[in-house]
């Protein structure tokens, strides 16, 4: 078993065992990785799944993150032509779609030429690439724009450009596809106006293969599963909804953790770190953990965010600096100088740590940084 850590910009995610005197890491379960697109699978039953690796698989590893998936799934979605072409090198033979990029004609032909799916969200674009000499036929997916209005078409240029593409001979199968504003919203209500508005377009093209559902479209609505699935942050772990419960429960899949460098006591009225923001009231004890914003936690943490020590949770005290973050430990029991911290992750959500500091888990689980060791299991 190798005993070095892969970092982000390598190549492979081989397997790693965890070197005892690493500071700050990642690890990442693929046990995990594969409980949670059983779980799409559960609730997709006879949809396809299109699983969503982008952003190196949201800060998982691409590479890692599709060759556990592959067994499991019927395609992978990226955002990125640079992201497509990393991942035709290593998956030759897998179904790639690229989503929501412009691109030139150049690279239009690469995608054709390479087998790549292409989204096409432009009225404009769709009657270039319908009059576009092309290597091989290029398969397309539709975007209509139900409501997001950051991409996708109007109703009538949907309509327009649909018969224009499949009537072009450079032009493979199509698929019609939308992404939804609120489906994570307990009011379901305009989710399903956005699901009747796709399905009114579509249908009046026969049987066209639909995708409409992100991660909590396919938790929380059911009726907008259409044929293609695009599952992407429960994949990793997090409910948008946190409504699934007993055997659907996601696990985390990326668990981020440091260790504690120095422990101190404190009196009452000294303050810690930067600015000295955290103010002691009382005498304390004081860990300071080696992890800090050069490695992916936000800066931007407050006070009282949690920290999870040997199954007991502490909170944040005082600024987050570069390379350390200090921790109140004044409760816990059983603590020493090399004890593991777990940032986020198993026992300690993403999601909740980023609603402690005003962000989500998808920029938490994409910044960490590269000088950080990966160890996937």
């Amino acid at each position: 078993m190798n005993n070095t850590p892969t970092h982000a910009s390598s190549p492979t995610c081989a397997t790693t065992e965890r070197d005892e005197n690493t500071t700050t890491w990642v690890e990442f379960s693929s046990q995990s990785l594969q409980h949670n697109v059983r779980v799409v699978r559960r609730l997709g039953k006879d949809c396809r799944i299109l699983a969503m690796v982008k952003a190196n698989g949201y800060g998982h590893g691409a590479n890692w993150a599709t060759r556990v998936l592959a067994p499991f799934v019927d395609g992978f979605g990226v955002a990125r032509l640079a992201e497509a072409q990393c991942l035709r090198a290593q998956l030759p033979e897998a179904r790639i779609v690229l989503m929501g990029s412009r691109l030139g004609e150049a690279q239009y032909r690469w995608c054709a030429d390479n087998g790549v799916e292409t989204v096409v969200h432009d009225e404009h674009v769709a009657t270039q690439l319908a009059a576009m000499s092309l290597p091989r036929p290029l398969s397309v997916w539709l975007k209509l724009n139900v409501g997001m209005n950051r991409l996708g078409m109007s109703p009538e240029a949907f309509c327009r450009s649909h018969p224009r593409l499949a009537a072009a001979p450079g032009i493979g199968h199509i698929v019609h596809m939308s992404h939804f504003s609120d489906a994570d919203d307990p009011d379901p209500s305009e989710t399903r106006k956005q699901v009747a508005r796709m399905r009114q377009c579509s249908g009046q093209f026969g049987e066209v293969p639909l995708s409409m559902a992100n991660s909590a479209g396919i938790i929380a609505h059911p009726d907008s599963h259409g044929s293609w699935l695009r599952p992407g942050i429960m994949l990793y772990g997090d409910d948008p909804t946190n409504t699934l419960s007993g055997d659907l429960a996601l696990k985390p899949v990326m668990t981020f953790k440091s260790r504690i460098v120095a422990i101190r006591d404190i009196a009452a009225g000294e303050g810690i770190g930067y600015s000295r923001r955290y103010r002691a009231t009382q005498p304390r004890r004081i860990a300071t953990v080696g992890a800090g914003y050069g490695d992916g936690y936000p800066r931007h943490a407050p006070d009282g965010t949690p920290l999870l020590i040997k199954g007991q949770r502490a909170p944040l005290a005082g600024r987050v600096s570069m390379d350390l973050l200090t921790v109140d430990i004044s409760d816990l029991v059983d603590v020493s100088v090399g004890d593991e911290v777990t940032l986020w992750g198993e026992g300690l959500p993403a999601a909740e740590v980023g609603q402690h500091c005003g962000t989500i888990s998808y920029e938490l689980f994409t910044r960490v940084t590269e000088r950080v060791a990966r160890y996937h299991r």
